[in-house]
Formats: structure tokens, sequence, C-alpha cells
């Protein structure tokens, strides 16, 4: 399932069919963006559009609408004692997967059905009732299912974050944000007439990059990762047994000023004299390993496109205070709500004004 994964998300399958619906479905869920709006949730409509696209080629729709609804109940229901008789978010979240499970039921059954008559679509879901192809072949409708509600958790719920932790990180040191205008507004005048991002502007955002690295440093997406000890290891003058279970914390690696200097301060700057190679073992936030996260380069496009239209259409400010917290998930407290205003419109105002 993991190496199933890597495939329909390596750079060779982003660059050359992935890239332009991310383009695409970025800018489409931007289009209605006015006035107050709550980061974290239009975050999450924005990476749950591409999910399903990339899982079941379906645009945004009536019927993705709907399941976004149940879905997000299950979101809710993670965090939650595990007793239905005392916790209503938990029971409705349990209803709720129930639901998403069997929409997405019918969806591969009827799949099923196209693919046994020759029709096929390029997409995760394709690949996993691929009876002949290195894919799932042989898997059952249930675990098909199982596996892209797990795919859907992974795919929705981190990169909104980070998304609008990159916003908060970048609006509070505004010559970070400055440095980040000037890189994205030079690829769009470069670029003319031709609206969508291609692969070559995604490769020259440079200073992105280091927005994007310092973003998941401080943030810890993911705090962790439980591991189990195959044998005993020892290390710095402790053994730790054959079987026990390890937590190996990343946030207490990329927080220690040993390996990053001002370490709870957000500096984007520190990427550009760090080739990545004296970080190499210390800076992991998709993990590593055989187990590193298979959609860490898809997650890093999606925010740079995200980004890059972010600042080149909008300006914005931020409407309240807002509080980043660390337990039981990294997040905004209030979901990060700002104003934004399209910038054609602010300097059109500006320039009446003077």
């Amino acid at each position: 399932m993991h190496s199933l994964t890597v495939s329909f998300a390596n750079s060779a399958i982003i660059r050359d069919h992935l890239l332009v619906d991310i383009d695409r479905l970025v800018r489409l869920n931007m289009e209605a963006w006015t006035g107050r709006v709550l980061l974290m949730e239009e975050a999450k409509k924005i990476t749950f559009h591409l999910t399903v696209k990339q899982l079941m080629s379906f645009d945004p729709c009536e019927w993705t609408e709907n399941l976004m609804k149940e879905y997000m109940l299950v979101i809710e229901g993670f965090f939650t004692i595990p007793l239905p008789i005392f916790s209503t978010t938990y029971r409705r979240a349990i209803q709720a997967r129930g639901k998403v499970a069997e929409a997405l039921g019918l969806v591969v059954r009827a799949r099923r059905r196209e693919s046994e008559k020759g029709e096929r679509k390029n997409d995760m879901l394709a690949a996993l009732l691929d009876e002949e192809g290195d894919g799932g072949g042989g898997l059952s409708d249930e675990e098909i299912v199982d596996f892209m509600v797990a795919l859907l958790v992974a795919g929705y719920e981190t990169t909104s974050t980070i998304m609008t932790l990159a916003v908060k990180f970048l609006t509070d040191t505004p010559r970070a944000l400055a440095q980040l205008k000037d890189e994205h507004d030079e690829i769009l005048a470069k670029k003319g007439e031709v609206e969508t991002l291609q692969w070559d502007d995604y490769k020259s955002m440079n200073f992105t990059q280091c927005v994007v690295n310092e973003t998941l440093r401080v943030a810890n997406i993911i705090s962790g990762v439980f591991r189990r000890a195959m044998r005993d290891v020892s290390i710095k003058g402790y053994t730790i047994p054959k079987g026990w279970k390890v937590f190996v914390s990343l946030r207490a690696v990329h927080m220690d000023h040993d390996h990053f200097k001002d370490a709870r301060t957000f500096n984007p700057w520190r990427w550009q004299a760090n080739s990545g190679s004296s970080t190499a073992n210390v800076f992991t936030p998709f993990g590593g390993g055989p187990r590193r996260c298979p959609g860490a380069e898809l997650a890093r496009v999606e925010l740079s496109v995200f980004l890059h239209h972010l600042v080149t259409q909008f300006s914005w400010v931020q409407a309240e205070q807002d509080k980043l917290v660390f337990f039981p998930t990294t997040r905004t407290q209030k979901r990060y709500p700002m104003i934004v205003q399209r910038r054609s419109e602010f300097q059109c105002s500006s320039t009446c004004k003077e």
C-alpha cells in the first residue's frame, strides 16, 4: 500500500498529471474569497477537493460537498472519548464514518463494473482495482474503502493545517512575506498570459521552499512517530530492550538549539545558507526510511501552489489574535480568521486615495 501511494504521488506523476488539477482547484476554491474568512476551514476545503480528485477523479460537486460534511464529522471524533453513550461527538463520528464508507463503496462498485468493461481512469482507485498491474489487485471492496478513508485523513488534515500555519507565520514575519510576494510576482510577470502554473514555475520557487521547510520545522504537524525495537538498541549509555515501544519525538529534535539556532524563531532564511546536508538526519517532518510519508512531495507542491495564488491574488490582515496550540493536534484555536481583499481592488483603492 505504501509503494502504491508513492507511485501516485512521485515527482513525475505530480509534474505530468496532478499539477494542473492542483493549480485549477486551488484557484477555483479561492474564487469566492471575500471579506472575513476562516483560513483553516477554507484550506480544508482545498485539500479535501484535491485528495478526492487524486483518489477518484471527482471535481467539486454536490456529491463531494455532501461527502465532505460527513467526513468533517469523522475528523471531529478522532480525539474524543470512544464511548458512544458518553460522547455525542464520538457517536456522530461513528455514524458519519458509516455514511462515508457507504458513499465510497457505491463508487468502488461502479468503478469495478467499468473496469470489467475495459474502462479505466488514471487515479488511485483505478490502481486499487487493477487485477493485472502492480496495484492492489485482489483487494475486496471493503479493504479498498478502508484504504481510501485512510488516504483522505492523510491528505486532508495535515496539509490544510500546514497551509494555515504558513500564512500565520508569514503574517507575523512581514519581511518574509514581502520577499515571498516578490518571488511570486516575478514568476507571474514572466508567465504573461499563461495562467496555469508549470513544473518549471514550481521548481523556481526557491524562497518558497525555505518558507515550506521552516513552517514544517516550527509547526511540527506530526509531533512524533511510534516504533518498536526489533533488537536491543544501545544509545547514549542506555539500552532499549527488544520489543519495547519507542516514541520518536520529531518536535524535540526540530526545536533543539544545537541543531537550529534560535529554534523557536520562524526564520526561513536559515535554509538559504543551508544546503540540507547538515540537517539530513535532524529535519524529518515526513519521517524517514521505508516508512517515510509517501505524500511528502505532493504536500510541498500543494502548499507552494496555494501560497503562489494567495500572495499574487490577495492582501489580508488578521481579523483577530489567534494562538497556536499543539494538543491534541497542531492547530490554531480560532481557525485563523482574516480579512482578505483582492490585490487588484486594494491597488485600485490605494491609487484612488492618492
